[in-house]
């Protein structure tokens, strides 16, 4: 069911609900008043029987004369109230009437349409039951002619509401089918088009606004990814490229064993930067799901630190970053919690990073503490620094700074290190003067039971 539907449903049993709460009030006040109403009347009369019946004034002569329309079916009787008074009535009233009116000398009761009641009057030392009973044709009718009514008016008021829902929910939701229409004519071509909004401070407004702010990501998301599949291609092809060329041109002709060496290792080479992209874009797609999971141990941060090392000075044996200005007593007390291996990459890119940005100058690592249980280990190199209008994208896959083109690199380092830091609750700040250098600083917590001084 649209929810213009529910509204309506809901706004008229709503509606409904109220007036005949309303209507059922009104009922029941009103019974209650005709039938107040007609027990004075019965209490006129048996005041007026008494004096007729049992006075025999000359007063109740004149009350007689005064009141001769009797009451509709009326009866009346007048006994003594002897022992087994109630074998001489000539009506049949019901037991609680009888024993109220014994025990209060006056009492009133109501059987079907008819009404009736009796008083109890003490006249020469004797006790006198006077009964009557009637029936309120006029305030029946009246009761009967108000259910029409109610009947009638509620019907009216329920169609009522029904229309009046049905066009209410209408101009209440317009707004929203309209904002629907635009929705759906945004796609992949007019990804940059938003919909309209009329008043910020409503319900409508605080929707559109929201609804801007999804496309607002999904365009950029879409943005990235496009950006991602045309930068993965062209560093994918050119390789590809190079060892195709390399191929054909080995295999035009007859060479020398030396050229065959050389096509060879240019085809390595090639291969093994392919290899290097393929097995970095992997790593960076295992960990960017949300639900990957990764043993954990603690480690010495000294010791991480110079397994990275380890595997720069494997790769670039003549790499010049230094772990000499590291407090080794301090250093070697702090402990982490997190993957080796996964820690051991972050760290190597961004040695990697520094060493090669620099032409392999001088680097240095620092440690330091900082409040709230933190560790700070910096990486700082010499070399060409990176442009301010390229630093706020060095965390997009493939986006290499507009100075560095000349040299051999993947643009996946510094994505793929962010994604692990971040694994690890850990902060990235990477902070450059162009042609100064480059300081990169990774924030980690350090192992829950780590005390530092």
């Amino acid at each position: 069911m649209k929810i213009r539907n529910r509204l309506t449903v809901l706004f008229s049993v709503a509606v409904t609900a109220i007036f005949l709460a309303f209507s059922c009030t009104i009922y029941f006040f009103s019974a209650n008043y005709r039938k107040s109403e007609f027990n004075n009347r019965l209490k006129q009369r048996i005041v007026i029987t008494e004096k007729i019946f049992l006075e025999k004034s000359t007063s109740g002569e004149k009350i007689q004369e005064e009141f001769l329309n009797k009451l509709p079916e009326e009866t009346e009787e007048v006994t003594e109230l002897l022992p087994g008074f109630e074998n001489e009535l000539n009506v049949k009233y019901p037991k609680e009437f009888l024993s109220e009116l014994l025990a209060n000398k006056e009492a009133y009761f109501q059987d079907e349409k008819m009404q009736g009641g009796g008083k109890i009057f003490h006249i020469n030392n004797r006790d006198y039951l006077v009964l009557l009973t009637a029936v309120d044709y006029v305030g029946i009718r009246m009761m009967d002619h108000l259910i029409t009514v109610i009947v009638i008016v509620m019907t009216v008021c329920i169609l009522a509401s029904i229309v009046l829902g049905h066009y209410i929910s209408g101009i209440l939701l317009n707004p929203i089918s309209a904002k629907i229409h635009q929705a759906n004519a945004i796609s992949a071509n007019n990804l940059h088009d938003r919909l309209a909004i009329i008043n910020p401070n409503d319900e409508m407004g605080e929707l559109a606004i929201a609804f801007n702010s999804l496309l607002d990501r999904v365009e950029q998301a879409f943005n990235t990814q496009k950006l991602f599949i045309d930068n993965a291609s062209h560093e994918i092809r050119n390789p590809l490229t190079a060892i195709i060329g390399e191929t054909d041109f080995a295999l035009e002709k007859r060479r020398s064993a030396d050229e065959y060496i050389e096509s060879l290792k240019s085809v390595a080479n090639e291969a093994d930067r392919l290899n290097t992209l393929v097995n970095d874009l992997i790593q960076l797609a295992g960990i960017s799901k949300k639900d990957v999971t990764f043993s954990r141990e603690v480690m010495s941060i000294l010791d991480l630190l110079k397994g990275a090392k380890e595997k720069l000075d494997a790769q670039h044996p003549n790499n010049q970053v230094q772990l000499n200005s590291i407090d080794a007593d301090l250093s070697a007390a702090i402990q982490i919690e997190g993957n080796r291996h996964l820690l051991t990459v972050a760290f190597f890119n961004l040695m990697d990073n520094a060493s090669k940005y620099s032409s392999f100058q001088p680097v240095q690592v620092k440690i330091s503490t900082q409040e709230a249980g933190n560790i700070e280990i910096s990486i700082h190199d010499e070399g060409i620094g990176i442009p301010a209008s390229d630093l706020k994208n060095i965390t997009q896959p493939f986006h290499r700074a507009s100075n560095v083109r000349q040299i051999s690199g993947t643009g996946i380092g510094i994505p793929l290190t962010l994604k692990i830091i971040e694994l690890h609750g850990g902060k990235l700040q990477v902070e450059s003067v162009l042609s100064a250098g480059t300081v990169a600083k990774v924030i980690l917590p350090v192992a829950a039971e780590e005390i530092l001084i």
